[in-house]
């Protein structure tokens, strides 16, 4: 019985048209022609003698029962090979190869500049692809091998996803310069209850919000609704309401001029999980774990102690008028 012989090259080829499911999208994301990508695939499924896929014109690839039951194991490979070339270059304190990481987009702000400049910068001859989406989203992708890694909160991840917690994160509170609360270093959720709160309306953020008030037994009064994060900033700089927040922007400026002031959560409540995400059963290559000891060690996104927070007089110092 002769040997069965293929190319990685022709499992990766196999991957992205399973993915992409056009020969046109597949040759876009490999940068080959389509009918290159589609000679490969002709070869590969020669050497396996099977039918990997139906051809409908007009519709595009679908994958038939084999093709099915090969992806899986055709992933597996490229993820072992991905794998060997990353520890292989680890060895030697560099990492290569695309690396594909997926965002929450309300983390982003905080989480992808300093990968792009910092760990970009540690790591030069990664090729980083950055894919901003929301949960449902980065869910797919990760299980269709679109990104290697996502970026997310700890109950946005699926059953079959592997998640390794990064930072813990203690919701805060903020208010307005002019705030009666203003100067003081922390408050209970109660005392405020009674005034307008100015809610963000993103996934995670306002069900892990809602989950603080439903903990507390406090009930909110909801002043302004946004999905919009500077919004919700700058309309508690006007002093229209205060804000639970998780994550901490570094400037108390909003975008119209106004001051924000933060103020402690005294109240005992569950902090809010921020970690990466692979496919359970995915190795944690490389790249993955160098990425996860970046985030876990440096200040990428300030976390609940907040060590370096700047003292309250100083940041008041920066006030403009309202």
């Amino acid at each position: 019985m002769s040997p069965i012989v293929f190319t990685l090259r022709q499992l990766e080829y196999f991957d992205a048209i399973a993915s992409e499911g056009t020969l046109a999208a597949a040759a876009e994301r490999c940068r080959v022609s389509a009918p290159g990508l589609a000679l490969a695939l002709d070869e590969l499924e020669r050497h396996l003698s099977l039918q990997l896929f139906i051809r409908r014109k007009g519709k595009g690839m679908t994958l038939t029962a084999a093709g099915s039951r090969m992806l899986p194991h055709a992933r597996r490979l490229l993820s072992d090979a991905d794998a060997l070339t990353a520890d292989a270059g680890r060895s030697t304190g560099t990492l290569t190869g695309r690396f594909s990481i997926g965002c929450f987009p309300t983390l982003t702000p905080f989480f992808l500049p300093s990968i792009l400049e910092r760990f970009q910068r540690r790591y030069p001859e990664l090729e980083l692809d950055v894919v901003e989406a929301d949960a449902p989203a980065i869910d797919e992708l990760l299980l269709r091998g679109r990104i290697d890694v996502a970026l997310l909160y700890s109950v946005d991840v699926a059953a079959h996803l592997a998640f390794d917690p990064v930072h813990h994160y203690r919701p805060h509170v903020l208010v307005s310069q002019q705030h009666r609360f203003a100067s003081r270093p922390g408050i209970h959720l109660a005392e405020l209850a009674e005034e307008p709160l100015i809610s963000l309306d993103v996934h995670p953020t306002r069900r892990n919000t809602e989950r603080v008030f439903e903990a507390l037994g406090v009930t909110p009064t909801i002043g302004h609704v946004s999905s919009n994060y500077e919004l919700v900033r700058c309309l508690v700089g006007r002093g229209l309401g205060y804000a639970v927040m998780f994550q901490k922007a570094a400037t108390q400026r909003t975008y119209d001029g106004h001051i924000v002031t933060r103020i402690d959560l005294l109240d005992e409540v569950a902090p809010s999980v921020v970690g990466l995400a692979r496919p359970a059963g995915a190795p944690r290559t490389a790249r993955y774990a160098a990425l996860f000891d970046f985030l876990a060690s440096t200040s990428v996104a300030r976390d609940a102690d907040d060590p370096d927070r700047p003292p309250r007089t100083a940041r008041r110092d920066t006030a403009s008028p309202a």
